[in-house]
Parts: structure tokens; C-alpha cells; sequence
């Protein structure tokens, strides 16, 4: 779920103490922006804001699978698709950042 380049660039620049905390950083700020994602669905421009943070967000720890798929939210969102459409890939979203949540590395 996270990208092994990404992580150990990381590790490299901040060490694992910080990488450690930062990773906590990211569940709380990553669970809160999909929380809000979920409750402004009808708002497409505070959709699209909410997913491009939530992109930068997940990219920057190497949540990729994450990031692309708040990418694609984005975009909708700036289209102005059907909600359906939207509300399964939110649904979507949800899955992954579970996923995601649960494979965060930890270190000794």
C-alpha cells in the first residue's frame, strides 16, 4: 500500500523517529479528509479542494494507490459528473484507506 521508495526516502531525511510520528500524522490527517469527503459529496467545489489535498497528502508518504484515486475524485468533481458516480468512488476510497491504514509501517 505504500510505496518502499517513498518511505525509505523518507526514512533517509528525517529518521525513524520523526518518519514515526510523521505516519501517525498522515492516518489522522488522511481519516479526516476522507471522513469530509464522504459528507460533501453534493459540493462538488469543496469535493475537488478535499481530494486534492488528500492527494498531496497520501502522495508525499507513498500512498499511491490512495493518491490516484483522490486524483480521480478530483477530476470528477471538476467535471461534474453524476453524484453516483461519485459516491462509488468515495465508496472506493473508503476501502483503500482502510487498507492503507492498516499497512502503515511501522519500525524497531
Amino acid at each position: 500500500m505504500f510505496n518502499p521508495n517513498t518511505i525509505q526516502q523518507l526514512k533517509n531525511d528525517v529518521g525513524v523517529d520523526v518518519l514515526t510520528q510523521l505516519m501517525q500524522v498522515f492516518m489522522a490527517e488522511s481519516t479526516k479528509l476522507v471522513q469530509q469527503l464522504s459528507s460533501n459529496i453534493d459540493r462538488t467545489d469543496e469535493l475537488e479542494r478535499l481530494a486534492h489535498s488528500l492527494k498531496s497528502c497520501a502522495r508525499s508518504y507513498g500512498a499511491d494507490q490512495l493518491a490516484n484515486i483522490a486524483a480521480d475524485i478530483e477530476i470528477l468533481a471538476k467535471n461534474n459528473p453524476e453524484t453516483q458516480i461519485i459516491e462509488t468512488k468515495i465508496a472506493f476510497l473508503n476501502e483503500i484507506h482502510t487498507k492503507t491504514v492498516k499497512a502503515l509501517p511501522t519500525y524497531d
